[in-house]
């Protein structure tokens, strides 16, 4: 009797999966753009697809397949190379949007599915999260977010296509360069925040500042001294000319103890405070010269236009 339980419940999950697959080929194209296999794309939205960037190797219009066969084409109208996401518009895709998972289908230990069009037909691979990967950067330091890391196989032509629950909705995009050379994938929640800014501005905002900075420890004195409530502060070892930073009065040889009222102890704790500050707004620096604390308001401007890193 035990058996035939397994066995019934095996050939349900089987049948679940199968479904899934089958799912998400309704949402899943082939982009053709690049010289090997075509790579996958994901329609995120009525008329949008979404991509892996390094995929997508042209810009201007390229041809996509629809899951039924049939090419139309598709305009690349942005991409950021930090989450290696590219954005799409198409028409005629003739088929809805893809269908989005319960926020915990992606928790680790969670079953998926790797799904791809490196063709007409679509393939998958099955395995699990492996990992919740928070905080993660780029090669080029930009705050991505949340990173999934995973525990199957992507495929040549896989990068681009969707993460899949047994439910069939999708969990994020699937890409193999994201974490160097690790199965992972992009949380939805990270794509949506990605597209909706290269749809509203053609491009990320990163915040510039100007600063570079080196942790240090403060003295138990100077800590009871002005009531601070973190022994861990960031030296400024240089600041660039002309930059929001310098611009503020902020000096080589300040102590920040904090951005907006909350401690800093890391390089990533100020680039993560910065990157919060809405376009155009002021954010309250506390540093200490000199062994006296101060106050400064810094304006951080678009990297895009300050035109240099951090």
């Amino acid at each position: 009797m035990a058996s035939e339980k397994n066995k019934n419940a095996l050939a349900e999950l089987s049948s679940r999966l199968a479904d899934a697959v089958k799912s998400a080929a309704t949402y899943t194209v082939a982009i053709h753009a690049r010289r090997r296999i075509p790579s996958s794309g994901i329609i995120w939205r009525d008329g949008t697809i979404v991509s892996a960037s390094h995929t997508v190797r042209r810009d201007g219009v390229v041809r996509v397949t629809r899951p039924d066969g049939e090419s139309v084409d598709a305009t690349v109208i942005g991409r950021d190379a930090s989450t290696d996401v590219v954005v799409l518009r198409a028409n005629d895709l003739k088929t809805p949007p893809a269908s989005r998972a319960a926020s915990d289908s992606g928790d680790v230990g969670s079953l998926v599915l790797a799904v791809g069009r490196p063709g007409r037909n679509v393939s998958s691979s099955f395995g699990i999260v492996s990992a919740g990967m928070d905080g993660w950067r780029s090669a080029q330091g930009a705050r991505i977010g949340p990173v999934l890391r995973l525990d199957l196989a992507v495929y040549d032509g896989f990068s681009g296509g969707p993460l899949v629950a047994a439910s069939g909705g999708v969990i994020g995009m699937n890409n193999s360069a994201l974490a160097q050379g690790t199965a992972a994938a992009l949380p939805s929640t990270v794509v949506d925040r990605v597209v909706d800014e290269l749809l509203s501005r053609g491009h990320i905002r990163r915040p510039f500042v100007g600063v570079a900075v080196h942790p240090v420890s403060l003295s138990a004195a100077m800590v009871n001294r002005h009531h601070l409530t973190s022994d861990s502060a960031l030296l400024v070892v240089s600041v660039a000319e002309g930059a929001p930073a310098d611009e503020s009065g902020i000096l080589i040889g300040d102590v920040i103890t904090q951005i907006d009222g909350k401690d800093v102890a890391r390089p990533v704790d100020l680039l993560d405070a910065f990157s919060g500050v809405a376009d155009g707004a002021s954010i309250s620096v506390g540093i200490l010269r000199g062994g006296a604390p101060h106050t400064v308001s810094v304006t951080p401007r678009d990297r895009e236009s300050a035109g240099a890193s951090e």
